[in-house]
């Protein structure tokens, strides 16, 4: 499919599209299941934490933050209402590990930016928490490929409708970039743009769901894959 001046913005996903980000928090599940160790399995504190997410996600949104309040609700229920000081402590050098580690970037990626740079307006359409997401988009080195970076409050069909009007660009002007299905592809179709999937070897069980049909996805094997479609 030939994408050559079809549109003048190019919409990148952050997490897992232009850096590493869920094997570190799989990094950090391991951790915390071997801090609760003396309560229950690995497979039962994963359980009590997956629940506890989902439950804190429509409340506090995306990120570490909420991350530790999902680990400090789990570890509460699962040590019987009385949380020893050692797991408190335990969770809060976790989730600082988590939210300053290093950041990582995706092979391919500089490249690929490198080749779309004055060819479009590249901009970063992230969520999650607002003052993580920017740090990480400011210590990346990626920050001057981009126009700007947008970091949105969650990434369905309202969201992007909002991010458009922002723009002023139709929904067919609409191309988004990456590896999540259900934040950066389903949603897209749903309104009426087009997508392009980067798969990631590691998706969060929050984030899986089924390709949806469309003749307005592209799914490549790597992020350089895309520059064949679009210069």
């Amino acid at each position: 499919m030939d994408l050559k001046g079809k549109f003048k913005y190019i919409f990148f996903d952050a997490d897992d599209t232009l850096w590493e980000n869920e094997r570190h928090f799989r990094a950090a599940e391991d951790k915390f299941a071997a801090l609760l160790s003396d309560y229950t399995s690995p497979e039962g504190v994963q359980e009590m934490l997956w629940q506890k997410q989902e439950d804190n996600i429509p409340l506090f949104g995306y990120g570490s933050k909420t991350y530790m309040i999902g680990m400090t609700d789990a570890a509460m229920e699962l040590c019987g209402g009385q949380l020893p000081k050692h797991i408190y402590y335990g969770i809060k050098k976790i989730i600082t590990d988590l939210a300053f580690h290093e950041l990582e970037i995706i092979e391919g990626v500089e490249k690929t930016l490198q080749a779309l740079q004055g060819h479009y307006r590249l901009i970063v359409a992230t969520k999650g928490d607002l003052t993580e997401q920017m740090g990480k988009f400011r210590s990346s080195g990626l920050a001057h490929y981009f126009h700007h970076c947008e970091v949105m409050e969650n990434k369905d069909e309202k969201n992007y409708l909002e991010l458009i009007a922002k723009h002023d660009i139709r929904p067919e002007e609409l191309l988004m970039i990456g590896n999540s299905v259900k934040s950066d592809i389903a949603p897209i179709i749903n309104i009426g743009g087009m997508a392009i999937h980067t798969p990631h070897d590691i998706v969060w069980v929050h984030e899986m769901m089924d390709m949806p049909e469309s003749d307005r996805i592209i799914v490549v094997k790597k992020i350089t894959d895309i520059v064949d479609f679009l210069l």
